[in-house]
């Protein structure tokens, strides 16, 4: 019912004062209610009502209640408002973090997390948790208010009043089986949909269109259905609480009258159990309507905290003194998670500044894999791997980001100006920086014939430009950040053969100074790097100079010929 992980994010005093409050506010009406049964008690006995002394505080009392009302919207406002920071700033922090990490969620079901998964929870916690903080000292209030005046009835309704709760404990079993993946089922839902529309183009292209709606149709409405049987169970068990909280309060009353017959209760005694009797079931009747606000609520914390306790990588305290020279791995290994076969075995390589080398392998073949593992993006690794002389553990985040970068063709580019893109590689440079760059990869004439020039506004993702001035656009950024080590991965792939060709000479350009390894399918691409790694079923099958391999490895020459064969149609 309550996670105590969302207190330990959330500052807890807006919940509280909203709880003192509304506790205040039902103080008042008992107060108002008492002052009423005591002067409408003197009118049949035949004495006056003192009118100066109701009207002041009937009024009093409203003044009051509009004050604390006000008072309670703001803290609402307030509770709900910090909860929303707390958590959009929790999982957004956690999204820097893990990066491209093991783990890290789609951007689809990261959004909807951060965005719907927040306020569901938000309602929860600012409507759902203060009800049921109030019930248990509004239900304490009334009945010590009651208590005084005749112990039995007072009793009755203090037993009857854990009924509500029970219903509301028996419903929520019934539905957490519904719920059990609701929310998942819901935030599924929403990255098919996202998925779908991004490759609209290409469903509509291969006709598919039809097959993809129908599949979503589905889903959406069994989760429909699932909604409905949710709400429907929430209107029967506001059924049955109804008919507690009447019946309760009936009994009470009923019991209190008796008394009253009796002798054994006051005039003031059994008006005050008129008012009061469906006032002390009213608090949890209103809980029991926001069950479905609770579970649902339950199940968004469930999921925003299990993202949130998902391991990070852990980075060491050391720095490296000077520029990175060089990268020593010795049998280095790796497995993914929930994975048996390992996809790195035994690796063995050394890499130096001021050298180009390729990595080669068929898809599956663990170069991807080694690449991330080199920047410590996957722990978890056995092995030795060193930059220079401080392994790689021993390091921190921020100097393995300041000397390695990893570049590969899902590089993103944002709806702004291509200034404003290429300076994420580096703030500080400046206007001659960024044309120096984008000379080096051949797009400074273009950018000089657009009418805004650096200024110009790309599209979402750089939609407005061709693969390859793409490619050319996103490595220049990455040459600004003046690291030592670059990964490209892939970086050629689905461009053009001119771009190709620009991007196979920036490479081996800065790999004059730099340290670069770059991964591709194609051999032709390699045949002029310092070595090549060629990986297979993550294993390092083959280390050598690119003629070398060519003349002694029957493996890089069947590799070749097949890749030749390919390109030539299988002819």
């Amino acid at each position: 019912m309550i996670d105590k992980r969302l207190f330990q994010l959330v500052e807890k005093k807006s919940l509280v004062l909203l709880i003192l409050f509304r506790v205040i506010s039902l103080g008042l009406m008992i107060i108002l209610w008492f002052v009423f049964a005591q002067q409408l008690t003197n009118y049949l006995n035949g004495q006056s009502i003192d009118w100066l002394f109701l009207v002041g505080t009937v009024l009093l009392v409203l003044i009051g209640k509009s004050v604390l009302t006000k008072l309670m919207e703001k803290q609402t406002y307030k509770a709900s408002a910090e909860l929303r920071l707390s958590m959009r700033r929790a999982v957004m922090s956690k999204a820097f973090r893990l990066g491209n990490n093991e783990g890290q969620l789609p951007a689809s079901t990261l959004t909807q997390l951060a965005v719907d998964g927040i306020e569901q929870l938000e309602i929860y916690y600012a409507r759902f948790l203060p009800q049921l903080f109030y019930c248990l000292v509004a239900s304490l209030m009334i009945f010590l208010s009651l208590v005084g005046f005749a112990w039995v009835p007072a009793v009755v309704l203090l037993i009857c009043m854990p009924m509500i709760p029970v219903v509301i404990m028996a419903v929520m079993k019934i539905a957490k089986r519904i719920l059990s993946g609701y929310w998942s089922d819901y935030t599924n839902l929403g990255t098919k949909f996202h998925e779908n529309l991004s490759g609209f183009s290409i469903l509509k292209a291969y006709d598919q269109d039809k097959y993809k709606q129908e599949e979503i149709a589905t889903d959406a409405e069994r989760f429909r259905k699932a909604t409905m049987s949710l709400l429907s169970m929430q209107l029967n068990s506001i059924t049955i609480m109804d008919i507690i909280s009447y019946s309760g309060a009936a009994l009470g009353i009923g019991i209190a009258l008796i008394e009253f017959t009796g002798g054994t209760i006051s005039t003031t005694g059994i008006l005050m159990f008129l008012l009061l009797s469906a006032e002390f079931f009213i608090p949890m009747r209103q809980l029991g309507s926001l069950f479905h606000v609770a579970m649902n609520g339950i199940s968004a914390c469930s999921r925003l905290f299990s993202y949130l306790e998902l391991p990070e990588q852990v980075y060491g305290k050391d720095k490296l003194e000077k520029a990175l020279e060089k990268i020593n791995v010795h049998d280095l290994s790796y497995t993914y998670d929930k994975e048996k076969t390992a996809a790195l075995q035994g690796v063995s390589a050394s890499f130096q500044q001021g050298t180009f080398s390729a990595l080669v392998g068929k898809s599956g073949s663990g170069k991807s894999t080694f690449a991330r593992v080199l920047l410590h993006q996957l722990s978890g690794y056995e092995g030795e791997l060193v930059w220079n002389d401080v392994r790689l553990t021993d390091l921190s985040g921020e100097a393995i980001r300041r000397q390695g970068v990893l570049v590969d063709n899902h590089g993103y580019l944002y709806a702004d100006s291509i200034r404003a893109n290429l300076l994420i590689g580096n703030q500080q440079a400046s206007e001659a920086d960024l044309w120096r760059v984008l000379e080096k990869v051949c797009l400074a004439d273009f950018v000089r014939n657009l009418p805004e020039q650096l200024a110009e506004t790309l599209q979402e993702d750089g939609s407005n430009l061709s693969g390859g001035q793409r490619q050319r656009l996103i490595l220049a950024r990455a040459m600004l950040r003046e690291a030592e080590l670059y990964i490209f991965d892939e970086i050629t792939s689905g461009v053009d053969l001119e771009s190709e060709k620009i991007i196979l000479e920036v490479l081996q350009d800065l790999a004059r100074e730099k340290m670069v390894l770059f991964i591709s399918h194609r051999l032709y691409n390699v045949l002029d790097a310092d070595q090549v790694l060629v990986f297979e079923a993550g294993k390092l099958v083959e280390v050598g100079a690119p003629e070398q391999l060519q003349r002694d490895s029957n493996y890089f020459k069947n590799y070749f010929l097949e890749e030749a064969k390919l390109l030539k149609g299988g002819a």
